[in-house]
């Protein structure tokens, strides 16, 4: 089975089009996509979301971080998605902690709304995820997920999606008892794109019910968005 992850960047790059079609080239069972618009002015008022179930074929689901604002349209909406070849059954869209107030210097977007999309398809429970940028808001959502994951232990769980920190850092401490998924190709560096990426953010997290077969980073080069996919090869123990 073959799992992916990737921040498309809301098709700012070379378009959906171009999106789908890197999706459809590596062949994913399982695929989340964050930064998805649905409605938005930004992106001519299309439904993303839509289009790339339809270009890409897949069951999906979709998880809105949040509504608006007005000036986008009156049925704007932000988040990220999950696309799967098997039926997907939306559990929970769980929204994630935020702080209403931020800290001397940031600015005004670092407490915007997040979410995690939570859903089951072929009897593998999955977490899809986007975590905020900043590091105190990031522990406080880890924790709200880790504890989202181990009040249900009757499936095995994939975590996916960007977390904007390191796997290993204080922030994602207690996401730690799953296993990284491209633990054996760590630094798996995702942002910025292509080979002059710095920075490892984007992961896949696993409960032990699962073997790693194989892991890479798609170093993509030609800013199709400002993430480099990412992808695990899995199978069942």
């Amino acid at each position: 089975m073959r799992v992916m992850s990737y921040n498309i960047q809301v098709g700012w790059g070379k378009g959906l089009e171009a999106v789908a079609d890197l999706v459809k080239k590596y062949d994913p069972d399982i695929v989340a996509l964050q930064e998805v618009d649905r409605d938005r002015k930004r992106t001519g008022f299309v439904d993303q979301f839509q289009f790339l179930q339809d270009s890409l074929g897949l069951y999906g689901g979709y998880a809105c971080s949040y509504q608006g604002p007005l000036e986008q349209g009156e049925k704007a909406q932000y988040g990220h998605c999950l696309f799967a070849k098997k039926a997907v059954e939306i559990e929970k869209v769980h929204h994630l902690y935020v702080r209403d107030y931020n800290l001397a210097g940031e600015q005004a977007w670092v407490i915007e709304p997040r979410a995690c999309l939570q859903s089951v398809t072929n009897g593998i429970r999955v977490f899809s995820l986007h975590f905020s940028t900043v590091s105190d808001l990031q522990r406080k959502q880890a924790e709200q997920i880790a504890q989202a994951i181990k009040a249900q232990s009757d499936l095995p769980v994939i975590v996916l999606g960007d977390f904007n920190n390191s796997f290993y850092s204080e922030a994602l401490k207690p996401l730690r008892f799953l296993q990284n998924g491209l633990e054996a190709i760590e630094p798996a560096l995702s942002y910025p794109n292509g080979d002059r990426a710095t920075d490892a953010i984007d992961h896949i997290l696993l409960s032990s019910h699962f073997r790693v077969l194989g892991a890479q980073v798609v170093v993509e080069n030609e800013s199709i968005s400002d993430h480099n996919p990412i992808i695990c090869d899995l199978e069942i123990k």
